[in-house]
């Protein structure tokens, strides 16, 4: 087995598989870890691009190993629908470009359910950062973004 760690955005996801796995394989784990279409997903290591029929075993007989990921943004950059979710409740649906960034977001949903500041965002169990874009934290069309809110006392 190998353990994979992804790297290419602020979540850092690892996936385990055997050495005979497709690269085409791992993109289906990252698939269902991060909910990006393995259409969407090109792997790297350092500058070569891995094609979908190798096998991990080709580029990593040890046990561990590391990846970069992009991901090619939607053509047209459509708005996408983000759940919003607060203390295991839904409060509703944002539609946004994947492409913004997170502070965007941050402040269209303070103006849609009106609070007046201290919101910090999660998604994949990861803390959003305002100077980023979503693409960072692989937010895509039905991403769930968590919120947390804090109210200071007076």
């Amino acid at each position: 087995m190998v353990l994979i760690i992804i790297t290419g955005g602020q979540v850092t996801p690892e996936i385990e598989t055997p050495h005979s796995a497709t690269i085409l394989d791992v993109k289906r784990g990252i698939e269902q870890r991060l909910r990006v279409e393995v259409e969407r997903q090109t792997l790297w290591l350092d500058e070569i691009m891995l094609q979908d029929e190798d096998t991990v075993g080709n580029y990593f007989p040890q046990r561990y190993g590391v990846l970069r990921l992009s991901v090619t943004p939607l053509p047209g950059e459509p708005k996408c629908i983000i759940w919003v979710k607060y203390k295991d409740e839904h409060l509703g649906i944002v539609r946004i470009r994947e492409t913004i960034m997170v502070a965007d977001l941050r402040g269209k949903i303070e103006r849609r359910w009106g609070i007046l500041s201290g919101v910090t965002m999660f998604h994949l169990d990861t803390e959003m950062i305002d100077d980023r874009p979503l693409s960072a934290y692989y937010v895509t069309d039905n991403s769930v973004v968590e919120i947390k809110i804090e109210i200071e006392a007076r």
